[in-house]
């Protein structure tokens, strides 16, 4: 597939353990196409801070379907100086996406409609790049599905119930982690070029 992916809601039909060549959700409620262009959806890539630490004002992306628990993140997150959009599912979280870049991604695994694993898919199918900047939680961790997806990908992973401070800690491991791996790639690969040739 091209540029533009085609992110069509369609139950059950994605694979749990291999990247799908669409994204696909169905539900009785809704069916929703959506296109994922690579150039609109691509992640920042050359702005890493040198010091591995995010900068006040960068945006953070936050998945996460219980209301309570997503407002305590949301309003933590705004206590450091981040832009930060909230959503209960990978749909909303595939929207906002396509709107604006985001320079962190923090997501629940399990969601209703289109969880964690998914939106990881869909999103880095088109912006591999982005799966330097997932941070996941959970408190599913011994789930063997869960497992073998997190382990897989090498995510930063925090575990419920968890601090907040524990957040900051976890959010400096991704700025580490994208600090590496800016210098093994180099700038001139690591920004919307990268999303349009797949590298």
């Amino acid at each position: 597939m091209s540029d533009g992916t085609c992110l069509a809601n369609s139950l059950g039909v994605v694979p749990a353990r291999h990247p799908p060549s669409d994204f696909r959700y169905r539900s009785a409620e809704e069916t929703t196409t959506l296109e994922l262009d690579a150039g609109k959806a691509a992640m920042p890539g050359t702005e890493v801070p040198r010091d591995h630490v995010f900068r006040p004002g960068q945006r953070v992306l936050l998945l996460e379907d219980s209301d309570d628990f997503r407002a305590v993140l949301h309003n933590y997150l705004v206590s450091r100086s981040f832009q930060v959009a909230s959503v209960p599912s990978g749909v909303e979280g595939l929207r906002e996406i396509l709107k604006d870049p985001f320079d962190l991604i923090i997501c629940d695994v399990m969601m209703p409609k289109v969880g964690g694993e998914n939106f990881y898919w869909a999103v880095t199918r088109v912006r591999p790049a982005a799966s330097q900047r997932f941070i996941f939680f959970t408190g599913h961790q011994n789930n063997p599905k869960i497992k073998f997806f997190l382990e897989r990908v090498k995510a930063t992973v925090l575990i419920k119930p968890f601090k907040l401070e524990t957040l900051d800690a976890a959010i400096g491991e991704v700025a580490r982690k994208l600090a590496d791996w800016r210098n093994t790639r180099g700038p001139s690969q690591t920004g919307i070029a990268d999303a349009r040739s797949g590298r």
